[in-house]
């Protein structure tokens, strides 16, 4: 049961700033997780690309699009996917409009980019992003309700600090216990080549990991549907949900492993 009660008038200014999805220290483990499985000539590629002497290089390269956002704003709709209350999947079609994009259509668009006879600065910039955004659609509250921005309008008080529910998942969980993440790769590597789960799930398409990123933002345990605002969460809220966000930032590095592969091979 998640840990939580109306609090009194809550404090706009105590509300942190917008965070970044995962935060770089979670955008880094996606693609340290990445790094792991890229095969020989996919990980020449990867470093050709970004001129990065090797794994650290590329890791910092996947938290550029979050810097990037901050003086390009017109990316923002990029790193999100907003659909209506009753959804019960993500659709492209309904999700995702042409004229601000998302998360979907972004990766669909820079991995097309990656693949193709672009200069190399239009590959680099494509590659950062997708790998950006591989690690983004896995978010549960990067797939949300626009009337509050998948959780940015929604205060609440997490482990007696002032945040919102995006925040929460942005940066607040994982930065509860840095070596948690620390460790998710020595543990990722259950999930086996060899297991035939495994490879269904590495190949289904984004739209189908952004609704499973849905079916988790719509539990209780997530708290966010139905969430009025200014409710407090405590470590029973961090117990049941740092398990979640650790096997979602696994599955991210592993499927954007498997679609580098694809791509660059």
């Amino acid at each position: 049961m998640i840990g939580r009660f109306i609090v009194g008038i809550f404090i706009a200014c105590a509300v942190s700033a917008p965070a970044y999805a995962w935060g770089d220290a979670g955008h880094k483990m996606v693609c340290h997780v990445a790094w792991d499985s890229l095969k020989e000539k996919p990980r020449g590629e990867v470093k050709e690309l970004l001129g990065a002497a090797g794994e650290a290089a590329f890791a910092e390269a996947c938290t550029w699009p979050n810097h990037h956002r901050d003086t390009h704003p017109e990316t923002r709709d990029w790193h999100v996917v907003y659909v209506p209350k009753d959804a019960r999947k993500v659709e492209e079609a309904r999700d995702c409009p042409e004229k601000t994009s998302c998360l979907i259509r972004e990766i669909d668009r820079n991995l097309a980019i990656l693949k193709s006879g672009a200069s190399r600065e239009e590959r680099a910039t494509a590659l950062k992003f997708l790998a950006h955004f591989v690690g983004d659609i896995h978010e549960p509250l990067r797939i949300g309700f626009a009337e509050d921005r998948g959780g940015e309008g929604i205060p609440a008080t997490f482990l007696g600090k002032a945040t919102t529910m995006r925040a929460i998942w942005d940066e607040d969980i994982l930065a509860t216990d840095p070596q948690a993440l620390d460790s998710l790769r020595a543990t990722y590597q259950a999930y086996t080549p060899l297991d035939r789960l495994f490879v269904e799930w590495i190949e289904t398409p984004p739209v189908e990991w952004a609704t499973e990123s849905l079916w988790i933002m719509r539990t209780p345990a997530t708290g966010y549907v139905g969430n009025p605002g200014g409710l407090v969460f405590d470590e029973v809220y961090l117990k049941q949900n740092m398990p979640v966000a650790l096997d979602r930032i696994a599955k991210a590095g592993m499927r954007l492993g498997h679609v580098l592969n694809e791509a660059l091979r």
